[in-house]
């Protein structure tokens, strides 16, 4: 066969590249002003379209202001609502003041009458004696989730069980030192009460078995002198409303005079006065 002879082509020499240079433009900010017009309110107020979303906007907001009202006369006005008839709360109050309201009223009157006492005494109650006993009433129901449940099911709250915890303290304070017993009051009330006082323990004890008085004697001292208080407290209170003005208002219609108020705050700031100078001088 014949070779066929090709060609190598000759190389060609390309032309060189050029290069372009871009000036970036000098902006001169400073030169620059931008316009930033307000918006004219006048003009806004004065459209019609926008009269009507102001007019319907205030609209709703009455009308969601009156939803409110009514259902605060429902909620905090009412004691109940029945298929949409409102019981008022001043009913419910009236109906409360009739059958507990002198009851109540000489509860807190006799509350009242044992801090004055105590403050004529100087007797006082530290928080430290108020957490003790708390933490005993805890104990004594189960433990804390059962204690909370108590406080649910009484319907009181922890602060109202302070407060006649911190009673029940100052009255065992100024009554204790009148009681009169022996140790074999103390004794004869085990043996009545040992299985009430002590429920847990006596159930653990096999038949025929007895609690140890002489094991339980301070905490037995304890129940005893505070039933012995709570029995004295009803004669003790009995006293102090002859030696104090009680005007109870359950029970009688309030009596009004010339100058009553007045003539009552300076008899209190004079009672005061002297009982300060009456504590001065005992010093």
């Amino acid at each position: 066969m014949a070779k066929i002879k090709v060609k190598k082509k000759e190389k060609t020499t390309s032309a060189p590249k050029k290069t372009l240079t871009i000036k970036k433009p000098q902006i001169k900010l400073d030169k620059i002003k931008f316009k930033v017009s307000k918006p004219d309110f006048k003009k806004l107020v004065t459209k019609k379209g926008f009269k009507i979303f102001l007019m319907v906007l205030v609209a709703v907001l009455a009308f969601i202001l009156i939803d409110f009202f009514f259902q605060y006369l429902n909620n905090g006005y009412s004691v109940a609502v029945v298929d949409g008839t409102r019981i008022p709360k001043s009913v419910y109050h009236e109906r409360l003041e009739k059958q507990y309201g002198q009851s109540i009223a000489q509860q807190l009157i006799d509350e009242e009458l044992i801090k004055l006492e105590a403050k004529k005494a100087g007797v006082e109650v530290e928080e430290q004696e108020v957490q003790l006993r708390l933490e005993e009433i805890i104990s004594s129901v189960g433990g804390e989730e059962a204690y909370l449940q108590a406080l649910v099911a009484n319907n009181i709250t922890e602060e109202e069980l302070f407060s006649q915890i911190e009673l029940d303290l100052l009255s065992t304070k100024l009554l204790e030192p009148t009681l009169e017993y022996t140790d074999d009051d103390i004794k004869a009330f085990f043996e009545q009460y040992s299985s009430a006082i002590f429920p847990n323990e006596t159930a653990a004890l096999e038949e025929g078995e007895k609690l140890d008085y002489e094991l339980y004697k301070e905490d037995v001292k304890d129940v005893y002198i505070q039933q012995e208080v709570s029995n004295a407290q009803y004669t003790w209170l009995e006293s102090l409303y002859s030696e104090y003005k009680i005007q109870d208002n359950s029970v009688n219609k309030p009596k009004y005079g010339v100058l009553s108020a007045t003539i009552n705050i300076i008899n209190n700031l004079i009672g005061n006065a002297n009982s300060n100078g009456e504590e001065v001088v005992q010093e």
